[in-house]
């Protein structure tokens, strides 16, 4: 038993729901209790009222026809069936005697008290709790009006036992509706925990299991995300090691020729031209690989935006333009025409430097593959940014879009290169909140760079 308690208490959603359903029976004792406390004073207002109008009846009827006339009263009223089981009256003559009446003694009640006050009283051989008044009458006699509480301390009891009732029902049901609770909870979220399990065991591919009959409750959401989420953890974990396998022999490669080179150099009978070779060799292998861990470097702060601190207002148009003339003597050598559209003034929060790195890798892959022209051009629509470079080159196939921008992916692999321009530009349009798309120029390839300004 204790150890089925303590399996019980250990989940959250026994603990959640036993407290909210003790909160909901404190509730409804204190609401009970406050009930209670003011149907009481009701009670007893009523009481002190009709003692207080039966008393000032009496003494009328003892102003007016003296002392017979209240003893006839007095006895006409305890004659009458349905109060008498109740009313408490006592008339004492001027020396304390008994004149009539319905109590038992009369030593209780030789006081001064003017009010309506509560005292125990003996009444057929019974003590009770009464509400009495003492009335001094003009001939030195004493009246003492009064009601038994013994119905109001009945009420009380029954509304004591209900209470007590009503609690231990109400605690049975909140700790069963707790149990059921727990159970169907846990029901719900033991789908989630053995794929967790599975996905620490290493099985990626593993997802949570959804009925199509379910309702659009907050579980099934919570599977949805969570099976979107282990997509794209499965999705970075690919790339990662897609990356990591091509890092490696991006590496290796280099490496291997630097390696070879130097060794070479080392040979007896190498000569001077054949060692300055080998050491140029591995001068320009280093710079190419230091080159690539600059621009790894570069794309791992955009996608981990640590840039962004460095934000400020910055006018796009003007980065377009300074990016444009700084490559119309290499688009001329190569016979090509850089034509500028409409360059909107614009201005936006971002890293200059960034956005300038990124429109010379899409004009430089441009310059690389047109044939006669260039069109860039810069427009604002509806609170976006938008850059639009488009070449007449030979262009991309459509089912390549997708893998334009992912790291190391080249179009064609034997073209130089490490396949990470557009992998940089991607992560810094990203960074800025933008998008990068790629359309068909016909022919040529279009790229359209979108930067929301806020």
């Amino acid at each position: 038993m204790r150890r089925l308690f303590r399996r019980l208490w250990g989940s959250i959603a026994f603990r959640l729901t036993l407290n909210y359903g003790l909160l909901a029976i404190s509730t409804t004792l204190i609401l009970i209790l406050f009930i209670y406390v003011q149907f009481n004073d009701a009670l007893r207002t009523e009481y002190t009222r009709q003692i207080v109008a039966t008393s000032q009846r009496l003494t009328t009827a003892f102003e007016q026809d003296g002392r017979p006339a209240l003893i006839s009263a007095i006895e006409f009223t305890l004659s009458d069936p349905f109060d008498a089981d109740r009313e408490i009256y006592l008339l004492l003559d001027e020396h304390g005697n008994k004149l009539a009446g319905n109590l038992e003694t009369t030593q209780h009640f030789r006081s001064s008290y003017t009010r309506v006050f509560q005292t125990e009283v003996i009444r057929d051989g019974e003590s009770k709790q009464g509400y009495l008044k003492i009335q001094n009458l003009p001939g030195g006699e004493t009246l003492i009006v009064g009601l038994d509480l013994s119905d109001m301390d009945a009420v009380a009891s029954l509304i004591g036992q209900a209470t007590a009732a009503a609690v231990i029902l109400a605690v049975f049901l909140v700790l069963l509706g707790a149990y059921l609770f727990r159970g169907a909870l846990a029901y719900r979220v033991s789908g989630i925990r053995r794929t967790t399990q599975q996905i620490g065991a290493g099985r990626l591919s593993e997802r949570v299991p959804a009925s199509a009959d379910e309702d659009e409750d907050e579980f099934t959401l919570l599977n949805r995300d969570f099976n979107m989420m282990l997509d794209r953890i499965e999705y970075l974990m690919k790339s990662a090691r897609h990356i990591s396998d091509t890092i490696a022999h991006n590496l290796r490669t280099p490496l291997t020729r630097i390696v070879g080179g130097l060794r070479a150099a080392q040979q007896p009978g190498a000569s001077m031209a054949d060692v300055l070779a080998a050491n140029q060799q591995a001068i320009d292998g280093i710079e190419r690989l230091n080159s690539l861990f600059g621009k790894l470097l570069q794309i791992a702060e955009s996608e981990a935006g640590i840039r962004r601190r460095s934000f400020k207002p910055c006018e796009l148009n003007v980065i377009v333009a300074d990016v444009i003339e700084m490559y119309e003597t290499l688009a001329e050598d190569n016979g090509i025409v850089i034509r500028r559209g409409a360059l909107d003034e614009i201005t936006l929060q971002g890293d200059a430097n960034l956005l300038a790195s990124a429109l010379a890798n899409l004009v430089d892959n441009a310059v690389k593959h047109a044939t006669r022209e260039i069109v860039i051009a810069v427009t604002l629509r509806e609170g976006t940014a938008r850059i639009v470079i488009e070449d007449d080159g030979p262009g991309v196939p459509v089912s390549d879009y997708e893998h334009l921008g992912k790291h190391f992916y080249r179009v064609d692999p034997a073209a130089p290169g490490h396949g990470l321009g557009l992998t940089s530009v991607l992560s810094i349009v990203d960074l800025h909140g933008g998008t990068l798309d790629f359309s068909d120029a016909q022919p040529g390839l279009r790229v359209t760079v979108l930067l929301p300004l806020q």
